[in-house]
């Protein structure tokens, strides 16, 4: 009488009392193993035709759209897929006049998290001189790097005080340091912002 695996899978094992059929042998655990694997798909469509009943925890690879989803019991999610790749600031929008590239450059990624889109940024700002208290224009991103309504972020900047940092859908992005920067800062920092699902 055939048995299960070892891992509680449910991978059949044939038993040496069982008829001898090497064909349902490879069968029987090729089957289980497949549907335990990273399967491939020319697309979702071919997925679906292939995977009519599928079981929860099944995971899928759709060659079309580069996708990885995973089948959560009533549903396909896909998981996290690069949208778009680190991009430098100088080639999505422009700098404001005293405003330069730091070290590391600032720049901006596009990534698919569990179906929701989101936008991260990295990187320093160089400023010639910005006045604390102040609401100042540093950057316009380009018309596919704007969220549909504005988001505001706080970050580091070099006086060790926290930096306002806003980005409107109009894409120009400000910043603000409280009165306590005073107007020696010269740089502000990026680093940890994230626009969640910037078509809200």
């Amino acid at each position: 009488m055939a048995t299960t695996d070892d891992y509680g899978q449910g991978v059949s094992i044939a038993a040496l009392t069982d008829a001898p059929n090497a064909e349902t042998l490879a069968k029987n655990i090729a089957n289980a193993v497949v549907e335990r694997s990273n399967m491939r798909f020319a697309s979702a469509t071919a997925r679906n035709a292939a995977l009519a009943s599928p079981v929860e925890g099944m995971e899928a690879w759709l060659q079309d759209t580069n996708t990885k989803t995973i089948y959560d019991g009533s549903s396909w999610n896909v998981q996290s897929k690069l949208l778009l790749d680190w991009t430098a600031f100088s080639s999505i929008g422009s700098f404001a006049a005293g405003v330069t590239a730091g070290t590391p450059a600032p720049r901006l990624r596009k990534i698919n998290e569990f179906g929701t889109e989101v936008w991260e940024l990295e990187g320093r700002l160089n400023l010639t001189s910005l006045a604390a208290a102040t609401t100042t224009t540093v950057f316009t991103f380009s018309a596919s790097y704007r969220p549909a309504n504005t988001r505001g972020f706080m970050t580091y900047n070099s006086s060790h005080h926290g930096t306002r940092i806003t980005i409107p859908a109009s894409g120009v992005m400000t910043v603000s340091v409280p009165t306590e920067a005073g107007s020696a800062v010269s740089s502000v920092w990026l680093d940890g912002i994230r626009i969640t699902n910037p078509a809200a």
